[in-house]
């Protein structure tokens, strides 16, 4: 499928950003919904290369939504080449292949990407009222941006920041395209900017569609938008700026827990190649900017027992959101929660906060532990729990735990991530030794107990 990315000077929005649309079959029409006078006013002017970024971004997902995986021969991969108007692109054309590299490795599709001028300014900055204008040091203030999802993670990378730099101010990055992450970003953050004043700014960015609904629900591109608005902060706040984006290094590998998992039909949002790749894309366009995972060689269960401040952790952890499955409340036994507790990253969230003391059944829509849902319910709900209880019985040993990582992608310190897997397959059988029922327990490759 061919693909154009188009610029309308002429239909500028109020923030001075031109009209973004998508050319193409089935797609003309289709605009890119981002309003950008958040990210003006807090940042200023931007680097143009910064800005080709966030529209080669926004048109990556926006496509990504936009076209059906059930038009293809195989019902998943999409072929797509795409043409993206850039203010230089000569130097977008040297990073092209590993560009697409990186896209075809996230989101599982064949991605063809080339570049031509754009013969229009993509923003340009309105007038602004005195009372709005904003003072130029303040962006100077922040010494690091990092990724704000809403969830665990995201929360511990901040927590662990602010606490191991006591004067330093980190800008938070939050991207939506519904209201719930953002109602979710903004409860965390209210504790947050309490705990810590003025060490913190959250800048929440809404990036999606015209017209609202999605074609394509996989979604497997969303992490290349959120790491582009954290790129475009961190460059227009300085080159030695560096982004954070923390992930558990056990979710950021996504061991393919079945054979059916080796492909993409699992998210890669955070895996190390993907990173790299991005890390030597962004580098060659000239944005010298960091993208570091603080979290990237410990287990969910390690960032939580080695949270700089577990007590706020504590207080905050329940008002985070984890889950993959949130929108799915049908079968639900509490419906009030904001976690399925039957996703793989509800499975590791459970089992992480277990290894402090902090885990509740009652705080996700099923307890598995409790048998509200069996590896024997004919829900495909059930798929998840079915593949992390296989992959409990199967990885025991460091040479499978090694065969299955590099059968996706080759990465940096195998051998710790081979550590790191063997130590968060343990936190889950932990978890379901101590709290899963016998079937759960069974099923799972681990003895019964005394106390059965």
């Amino acid at each position: 499928m061919s693909i154009s990315v188009r610029i309308d000077a002429d239909a500028r929005q109020e923030d001075g950003l031109a009209l973004i649309t998508l050319a193409g079959p089935c797609l003309d029409g289709i605009q890119l919904d981002l309003p950008f006078r958040d990210l003006h006013q807090t940042l200023g002017t931007p680097n143009p290369i910064a800005l080709d970024l966030l529209l080669v971004a926004g048109a990556c997902y926006m496509i990504d939504k936009a076209t059906s995986r059930r038009r293809t021969s195989d019902s998943w991969t999409r072929e797509l080449s795409v043409r993206f108007p850039v203010s230089d692109p000569k130097r977008w054309g040297k990073v092209s292949s590993r560009l697409d590299r990186a896209l075809t490795f996230l989101s599982g599709d064949v991605w063809r990407t080339s570049f031509e001028e754009r013969n229009c300014e993509l923003f340009i900055a309105p007038k602004r009222r005195r009372r709005r204008a904003r003072d130029p040091r303040a962006p100077k203030t922040f010494e690091a941006v990092s990724l704000f999802s809403g969830g665990l993670d995201s929360l511990i990378g901040t927590i662990d920041f602010l606490e191991q730099y006591p004067t330093r101010r980190v800008m938070l990055i939050g991207h939506y395209d519904s209201p719930g992450p953002r109602s979710q970003q903004n409860g965390v953050y209210e504790h947050l900017k309490a705990m810590f004043p003025d060490r913190t700014k959250l800048v929440q960015v809404r990036v999606s569609q015209k017209p609202p609904k999605n074609v394509e629900s996989s979604l497997r591109s969303r992490s290349i938008i959120f790491l582009a608005l954290g790129i475009y902060a961190a460059c227009e706040l300085g080159p030695d700026v560096p982004l954070l984006a923390p992930e558990n290094g056990i979710i950021a590998l996504n061991l393919p827990l079945t054979p059916s998992r080796i492909g993409s039909c699992s998210t890669r949002t955070m895996h190390p190649f993907y990173l790299n790749m991005l890390r030597s894309v962004i580098s060659d366009l000239g944005l010298r900017n960091e993208i570091a995972n603080p979290l990237e060689l410990k287990t969910k269960g390690e960032c939580v027992t080695r949270c700089r401040n577990l007590s706020l952790l504590s207080t905050l952890a329940p008002k985070t959101v984890s889950c993959s499955h949130g929108t799915r409340r049908q079968h639900w036994t509490r419906r009030n929660v904001a976690n399925c507790g039957y996703c793989i990253p509800c499975l590791f969230r459970r089992a992480s906060l277990h290894a402090a003391n902090l885990d509740s059944g009652l705080e996700y829509g099923i307890d598995v532990c409790s048998d509200e849902l069996t590896i024997n319910s004919e829900l495909d709900s059930a798929d998840d729990l079915r593949a992390l209880t296989a992959g409990l019985r199967k990885f025991t040993s460091d040479n499978l735990i090694r065969k299955a990582i590099t059968s996706v992608a080759r990465i940096d310190q195998l051998e710790d991530h081979i550590s790191l897997v063997n130590r968060g397959l343990a936190e889950v059988r932990v978890w379901v030794q101590d709290k899963g029922s016998p079937s759960l327990r069974e099923a799972s490759g681990i003895p019964e107990s005394s106390h059965d």
